[in-house]
């Protein structure tokens, strides 16, 4: 199995959720609606999911330069 360098977007993306739900999960108010404790678990794990599969696939190739 090849693993791949997820992108760059990919990475901040997972890792905003995965902040996400580690402040649901803490004793403390947040601003966004539906960012509640019972919610933390599935952001963590969409956070995991979504660099996991960035790691699996494989990059673009770039198209032939149009001339």
């Amino acid at each position: 199995m090849n693993l791949y360098a997820p992108n760059v977007a990919l990475f901040v993306i997972a890792g905003c959720l995965a902040f996400m739900g580690i402040m649901a999960s803490l004793p403390i108010e947040l601003p966004i609606p539906g960012i509640i404790a019972d919610n933390s678990a599935l952001y963590i794990f969409l956070g995991w999911f979504l660099l996991a599969a960035g790691s699996v696939l494989p990059p673009r190739q770039a198209e032939a330069s149009v001339r």
